[in-house]
């Protein structure tokens, strides 16, 4: 009678596991887009911490870091309107930003 080795088995699900996750992964290139950039104060050049910087219209956004850059990742090709806010300073809209499939807007 032949015995099943349950750590071969295993290793094989993970595997496997592993692979479907990279290929539905790999599904997500090349349909999508990423808006980045780097938040500043106009008056004195500094970089603005945790400023909030929303697609209009979506689920998507990002927070900006310590040195004020954020990076929107996965954005669907189109047209949109971006929105900055953070506490102390007057919201910023920019209209007409286009997202290509591959690039960084």
């Amino acid at each position: 009678m032949k015995k099943f080795d349950t750590t071969s088995l295993l290793a094989k699900g993970f595997g496997l596991i592993i692979l479907l996750c990279l290929s539905i992964s790999s599904l997500e290139a090349g349909v999508t887009g990423k808006i980045s950039g780097k938040i500043t104060d106009t008056e004195s050049g500094e970089a603005l911490i945790g400023v909030n910087v929303i697609v209009d219209g979506t689920s998507l956004g990002a927070a900006s870091d310590l040195e004020g850059r954020f990076t929107i990742l996965h954005i669907p090709p189109g047209i949109y309107a971006v929105t900055a806010s953070t506490i102390g300073y007057t919201n910023i809209n920019v209209t007409d930003v286009r997202v290509l499939i591959d690039q960084n807007t």
